[in-house]
C-alpha cells in the first residue's frame, strides 16, 4: 500500500488486483499535489498505470495522499466507484450514471477533504508557484516580511517611515500612504496585486527612538482567484548610535481564501537594522538587514502548518537630483533587496528586488514632514518568476 510514499512530496495512484492486495510490481502514477491527483481521476490515468483498463473493468486502485491512504473500488459492469479508507471501511460510494460522472463526483469529495489538511497544504506551498499564502513573492508571508522591512529601514522606493528619518530634534508624529501595483509572471503562475500600506510613526521624548505601526492591505489576484490579504505591524524604533538604529516588530497578518473556504493567520516576529552612511554633496548610503520569525497561527489538524525565516538583506544609494518639486528640493534612489527563505519548503525560496525612485527629500517645517515619491520595482525570483511594479508614497 506504501510502495508509492517515498517523500511527503509524492502522491502515487497504485493498481491492485482485484482481492485489492497490490503486487510488488505493480505500476503506479506520481504527483507533486493533491490537486493535481485528484484532476487525474479518471480513464487516461488509470490505462497509463495498467493498459488493460476499460470502463466496464473491475479495478482497485490506491490513492497514496500525505496523510492517509484511501482505495478507488471498481465493480465489473457497474459505474459507481467506492471508495475506502486504511482499514477498508466504506467512506462513500459514488455512482453519477457514467463512471465519469461518478469520478466527477469523487473529485469535488476529495477537494472537499484535503481543502485545509495542513500536508496537502504543505505539498502546494513546496510544488506549486501560485499558492497565496506562501511559496512567492506575493504571497501572504512575502508581503508581510516585506512590510516589516520597510518599516525598519530606509531601502526601498516608498518614502514610509523609515529606520532613521527622523533624527532630527523634531518630535511630532508622521503618517505615511502608499499605493504599489504589479504583475509577475513564470510558469504556471501569473499575478496581479494592489497595496495600500499605511504609516504612522510617534516619536518619543527623544526622536531617534519612535512606536511604529505599519499596516498594509492587499489585493491579489493569482491564476485567475481573487485573495484579499493584510497585516499589521508594531515595532520600535531604537537607536545604537547617531547612523545606526534596530527596530524590533511583532505582526499580524491574515489572508482570505474564499475558493477554499480557509482564513489563514499568520505571525510574525522581526529585527530590521538600519545603517546609513552620509556622504558629500547629499549622497547617502544606507544597508538594511531583517530577519523575520513567521508561523502559521491556530492551524491544528486544519489549515497551514507553516514555520519559516525570511532573511532580507538591502542596499541603497542616494543623490540629489538637479530638479525642484513644489519648491522642495529632490533625490534619486536606487536600491536592491535579496530575499531568502528558510524552514517549510517553499516552490519560491530566493528573490532580489531592483528599485529605482524619485522625489522629495523629507523636509521638516515645524509641522509636518513632507515626503512624496514615485518608483519602480523589478522582481527577479528562481524558478523564472519576473515581477514589475509601480510605487507611490506620500509621507507628512
Amino acid at each position: 500500500m506504501f510502495l508509492c510514499r517515498k517523500s511527503i512530496a509524492m502522491l502515487c495512484l497504485l493498481y491492485a488486483s482485484g482481492s485489492g492486495v497490490v503486487a510488488q510490481s505493480v505500476s503506479s502514477t506520481a504527483f507533486d499535489t493533491v490537486e493535481e491527483a485528484i484532476t487525474a481521476l479518471g480513464t487516461q490515468t488509470y490505462q497509463t498505470i495498467r493498459a488493460s483498463y476499460t470502463e466496464t473493468a473491475s479495478a482497485t486502485f490506491t490513492f497514496a495522499a500525505p496523510s492517509e491512504t484511501l482505495t478507488l473500488r471498481y465493480r465489473q459492469d457497474n459505474t459507481s466507484v467506492a471508495l475506502r479508507d486504511d482499514n477498508g471501511e466504506l467512506i462513500s460510494r459514488f455512482d453519477g450514471g457514467t463512471r465519469s460522472e461518478s469520478e466527477a463526483l469523487l473529485a469535488q469529495f476529495l477537494r472537499e477533504r484535503y481543502a485545509s489538511d495542513p500536508e496537502a497544504l504543505k505539498l502546494t506551498v513546496a510544488n506549486t508557484p501560485g499558492d497565496p499564502v506562501a511559496g512567492n513573492p506575493v504571497s501572504l508571508m512575502a508581503r508581510m516580511a516585506d512590510a516589516s522591512f520597510t518599516s525598519g529601514t530606509d531601502v526601498g522606493p516608498s518614502p514610509l517611515t523609515g529606520g532613521s528619518r527622523a533624527r532630527g530634534t523634531a518630535s511630532y508624529n508622521h503618517l505615511g500612504i502608499s499605493l504599489q501595483t504589479g504583475r509577475y509572471s513564470g510558469t504556471g503562475f501569473s499575478a496581479n496585486v494592489t497595496s495600500l500600506p499605511l504609516s504612522f510613526a510617534m516619536p518619543l521624548d527623544d526622536p531617534r527612538w519612535a512606536i511604529k505601526i505599519n499596516a498594509p492591505l492587499s489585493f491579489s489576484t493569482i491564476n485567475g482567484e481573487d485573495y484579499v490579504s493584510g497585516s499589521v505591524g508594531v515595532g520600535l524604533r531604537m537607536p545604537v548610535t547617531d547612523n545606526w538604529a534596530v527596530t524590533p516588530e511583532v505582526r499580524i497578518g491574515a489572508l482570505r481564501d474564499s475558493s477554499r473556504g480557509l482564513t489563514t493567520r499568520l505571525a510574525n516576529v522581526s529585527l530590521m537594522s538600519n545603517y546609513r552612511v552620509d556622504m558629500r554633496n547629499g549622497y547617502g548610503l544606507v544597508f538594511g538587514n531583517a530577519l523575520t520569525y513567521s508561523t502559521s497561527l491556530g492551524s491544528g489538524n486544519s489549515g497551514y502548518d507553516l514555520s519559516n525565516t525570511i532573511n532580507k538583506n538591502g542596499v541603497e544609494l542616494s543623490g540629489p537630483f538637479q530638479r525642484s518639486l513644489y519648491g522642495l528640493p529632490t533625490s534619486w534612489q536606487f536600491s536592491l533587496v535579496h530575499t531568502k527563505v528558510g524552514g517549510t519548503p517553499t516552490y519560491i525560496d530566493e528573490w532580489t528586488d531592483v528599485s529605482l525612485s524619485l522625489g522629495t527629500i523629507g523636509s521638516k517645517n515645524g509641522v509636518t514632514w513632507d515626503s512624496v515619491r514615485v518608483g519602480l520595482t523589478y522582481t527577479h525570483a528562481n524558478r523564472g518568476v519576473r515581477g514589475l511594479n509601480i510605487n507611490f508614497g506620500y509621507e507628512f
